[in-house]
């Protein structure tokens, strides 16, 4: 994979948060990024802002729960800029509940966006990776490497995203595509704001003293990350499972104080 500008991203879940931070990341280096998402207006504004960062942005409106829009988009990605060099899935949605309370459409919307979206976009891209012996990297979750209490349908799906992306990492090593997986914990993006929603100062404290670090992650960490993975530094990663969590999953702490 070249390092040049004319280096060829996909960002999936790019409108907001962790994926808009990787998108405007990797325009730094790119010659064009792909905003791929839900919401037109919100994509257009990333897009706008890549723009500005003297990198070509292309609008992929498409739900990743739906295979058709992600092979419609990658198609017409594909058709104007010759192919693709770094892939990254960031869309992902989080509901909370126990199992005896998480209904079953809100399973099969978990499981569409998180765990078969991260398949759907593979899929499309990989062949176009083989070409190019690119990347692929999935935003996954601590909740990929360990339980969390009510988290079970999300921990699920990450599990299946941190499966999978070893799985891609044996299939595909051997042919020059790398594949790894980027495990955050609490980062402040908007869907952490709404997992937080009702809860008091002193509850929101507990978690964030629960890092040894004592702060969550902030958007452009995840993305700093993100970016060393793709390029040729990282070169000799793949099927990394990459704890981003302050310390919180190394095992038990007792914060100071």
């Amino acid at each position: 994979m070249s390092e040049s500008r004319s280096e060829r991203v996909i960002v999936s879940g790019a409108t907001s948060g962790i994926g808009k931070a990787v998108a405007l990341r990797l325009a730094a280096r790119a010659g064009v990024v792909g905003i791929m998402g839900r919401r037109e207006s919100a994509a257009q504004q990333v897009a706008d802002q890549v723009a500005r960062l003297g990198c070509r942005a292309e609008v992929l409106l498409a739900d990743v729960a739906q295979a058709a829009d992600i092979e419609a988009s990658v198609s017409r990605f594909v058709s104007a800029y010759g192919g693709i060099d770094t892939v990254v899935s960031s869309a992902g949605i989080a509901l909370t509940g126990t199992v005896d309370r998480f209904s079953i459409p809100d399973w099969n919307r978990m499981l569409s966006t998180n765990l078969s979206g991260t398949f759907h976009l593979a899929h499309f891209t990989v062949p176009e990776l083989l070409k190019s012996k690119g990347t692929f990297t999935a935003i996954s979750s601590d909740a990929g490497t360990q339980g969390a209490q009510a988290f079970a349908a999300y921990c699920a799906t990450k599990h299946g995203v941190n499966g999978l992306i070893k799985a891609m990492a044996l299939d595909y090593g051997s042919s020059g595509v790398r594949s790894n997986a980027v495990c955050p914990g609490f980062v402040e993006t908007p869907m952490a704001d709404q997992l937080l929603d009702g809860m008091s100062e002193d509850e929101i404290n507990y978690y964030r003293k629960s890092v040894p670090l004592g702060r969550f992650a902030r958007p452009e960490d995840v993305a700093a990350v993100v970016a060393h993975l793709t390029s040729a530094e990282g070169a000799y990663t793949n099927g990394m499972i990459y704890a981003l969590d302050g310390g919180a999953t190394a095992g038990y702490y007792s914060a100071p104080g």
